[in-house]
């Protein structure tokens, strides 16, 4: 056995793979090579989780952003849609009559600034029968037969059924060259094709600027009748807006969703339908010839027509005035929105050349906010011109 092994270390000798030294076995890493490369580990994985962080953070705020920006402009093309209806197809007698305004909503009066109210009457569907006689309060009115069979609103046979009437909104206008202010907004409950009768319930709401219900039934004569479209664009601040309970006919209950109240005439009630969510503040001002000169009014007195001429609801005219009224005819709309939490990528106090975006801007007569709340601010302005009022939708002549 002695001899194999001499035999075995002489060959490892001859082949030169002798038995390795101590000084020149391998080595392992020492503690300090360990702590250092574990440092710089730890560095690169901090590093890179900060980076992901970051970038998570602007990722939440950017799509925070984005949601806030699709409800600013959804809100606003609708009211701009309806802005530029009101009045269609009625005569231009009643221009008075289209619109109303409220200037600071004092209904959520609890707030250092108030928001505003528009209420309009539009005709987006056309219809138009010429009064034959009516007496007000009778709740049925007689139009010209012939005239129903231009107008396709039937559910099954036409021209006889009157389904396609039944619990339409009409609006009852008596002759416009009378220069009456009578109105009346009805609900549909039968039509007799034959006698060209039409019976309805009178809707008891309030109409813009005292359009009012009555008067004499020879007023009437000549007079028309419409569908119409009665609505109010109306924003809610803290979700409690008095005389409303959440989850009833649409309501939310949420603070800052911008409405548009809608009278159903189906259920006898109006119907609010959420429009946009996450909205600060709506303001709205108007624009025309309020002083019946035919000239766009220069009301700041620069001798140029700008937005700086655009003024709130009950400013400078007489606004019971129904020249003023008819005169009306831009409508500039501010549709102020906020994040719905604050910027998670901003940390400590923004800088001062970023005041107007993480707190409220002061637009219209509304005042500036106070308070540096880290909510991104977006405002978003329009100017509708109230181009369809009195437009001719029936080709039928002017009206």
């Amino acid at each position: 056995m002695e001899k194999k092994e001499k035999n075995f270390m002489k060959d490892r000798a001859s082949t030169g793979r002798g038995v390795l030294s101590p000084e020149h076995a391998p080595k392992g890493y020492t503690l300090i090579e360990v702590l250092i490369g574990s440092t710089i580990m730890l560095l690169v994985v901090l590093a890179t989780l900060s980076l992901y962080v970051s970038s998570n953070k602007l990722s939440v705020d950017q799509q925070q952003f984005t949601a806030l920006q699709h409800d600013v402009r959804s809100g606003m093309f609708f009211i701009c849609r309806d802005v530029k209806s009101i009045g269609a197809g009625i005569s231009q007698k009643f221009a008075a009559y289209f619109l109303q305004g409220v200037n600071n909503d004092t209904n959520q009066s609890s707030y250092a600034y108030q928001t505003d109210r528009l209420t309009l009457i539009g005709n987006s569907d056309p219809l138009r029968l010429n009064i034959q006689s009516y007496t007000p309060g009778t709740g049925n009115v007689t139009v010209d037969s012939a005239e129903l069979l231009f107008y396709p609103y039937t559910a099954n046979t036409y021209p006889t059924d009157p389904l396609g009437y039944v619990n339409r909104a009409i609006l009852i206008l008596p002759n416009p060259e009378l220069n009456t202010i009578n109105g009346e907004l009805a609900q549909i409950t039968n039509v007799d094709f034959g006698s060209g009768q039409i019976t309805f319930n009178t809707i008891n709401v309030t109409l813009p600027n005292g359009l009012a219900p009555g008067g004499a039934g020879g007023d009437y004569a000549a007079g028309t009748v419409h569908f119409v479209e009665f609505k109010t664009y109306w924003l809610d601040l803290d979700g409690n807006y008095p005389g409303l309970s959440a989850g009833t006919n649409g309501y939310l209950g949420l603070p800052g969703v911008m409405y548009v109240s809608q009278w159903n005439p189906l259920t006898s009630a109006y119907d609010h339908l959420a429009l946009a969510l996450n909205i600060e503040d709506i303001q709205f001002q108007y624009l025309g010839d309020m002083d019946g000169d035919h000239l766009l009014d220069d009301n700041n007195g620069d001798t140029t027509i700008s937005v700086l001429d655009f003024i709130n609801w009950g400013d400078v005219y007489d606004w019971t005035d129904p020249v003023a009224l008819a005169g009306i005819r831009f409508v500039r709309i501010l549709l102020l929105g906020k994040t719905e939490n604050p910027y998670v990528s901003v940390s400590g106090t923004p800088p001062a050349q970023a005041t107007y975006i993480y707190s409220k801007p002061a637009i219209a007569d509304s005042p500036a906010g106070t308070q540096v709340d880290k909510h991104r601010r977006f405002l978003l302005e329009s100017t509708a011109n109230i181009r369809n009022m009195s437009l001719n939708i029936y080709n039928t002549g002017t009206i």
